[in-house]
């Protein structure tokens, strides 16, 4: 019997919570952020698109968005949405980028109009610069931490012996990770727990952003460890590939130099 999106993705909630704490040298940075995802499985079709994806009730600190830098920020995250996906291959794939695109020409306007200075040029910069294309659009939506894992949570289906990850560790680079999917049917839950794959490369990309933002830490030894460690859990409802909750711990450490701790966790509502 094919497997059809609703049996894939049937329509749910999910509230996710995502902290996160970065320490470079001495300097401290804490965040944590929650919202809710509504993925709907499409019943029209007319339309070409297998689920619509929706984000709400974001918040920082367990708080609405108070600042303008935020606010700012955000309304321009907001743009991406609604997101309009097929499912190929058990990935999701945005087809709806034109929409999106005008979406996000209407937020500029709108935010245009109603701010100035340094702090809307500095978002507005960086955000067309990650977006300025359709190729940069699809990437930075699919490294969306919620997006890895609505991807993982179809690999109850597709059981990859060898599964390949990215995880955009901020504020350094995109890191690899690559392992094998252990399905258990007899528990309905999946546990992926693989090893970094480019771990020079994110050592790298540390030293360049010490040195390009002048950050006081330094880096003399010949051999500086690199410890890296990521732990992905989800359990199912049912048959289906509806998620009742999902975990994912990311840990790097380079010691006395740089500490990532990401905890992010998914719950059907």
């Amino acid at each position: 019997m094919p497997q059809t999106a609703s049996h894939i993705f049937p329509t749910s909630t999910y509230f996710i919570q995502d902290k996160c704490t970065v320490r470079i040298g001495d300097e401290e940075y804490e965040t944590s952020l929650s919202y809710n995802i509504y993925v709907e499985t499409n019943g029209d079709r007319d339309e070409d698109f297998d689920v619509i994806i929706n984000r709400t009730n974001f918040k920082v600190d367990q708080q609405k968005i108070e600042t303008k830098f935020l606010e700012i920020a955000n309304q321009y995250m907001e743009a991406l949405f609604p997101l309009k996906c097929k499912i190929i291959n058990h990935r999701l794939k945005v087809v709806n980028m034109n929409e999106i695109r005008i979406n996000i020409k209407h937020e500029d306007q709108k935010l245009s109009d109603i701010y100035s200075g340094e702090g809307l040029d500095h978002i507005r910069s960086n955000f067309f610069s990650a977006t300025e294309n359709d190729e940069k659009l699809s990437e930075f939506i699919k490294q969306l931490y919620f997006m890895k894992v609505l991807n993982l949570g179809m690999q109850k289906f597709e059981k990859k012996e060898d599964y390949f990850l990215q995880w955009n560790i901020l504020p350094i680079n995109i890191s690899e990770w690559k392992g094998s999917i252990q399905y258990t049917e007899s528990e309905n839950q999946l546990i992926f727990e693989p090893k970094i794959d480019n771990a020079q490369d994110i050592m790298d990309e540390l030293i360049l952003y010490v040195y390009q933002n002048d950050v006081d830490v330094d880096f003399n030894e010949e051999n500086l460890p690199l410890y890296a460690d990521f732990k992905h859990r989800i359990s199912y409802t049912g048959k289906t590939g509806r998620m009742e909750n999902a975990e994912t711990e990311v840990c790097i450490d380079i010691e006395n130099k740089f500490y990532y701790q990401q905890k992010l966790t998914l719950q059907i509502k």
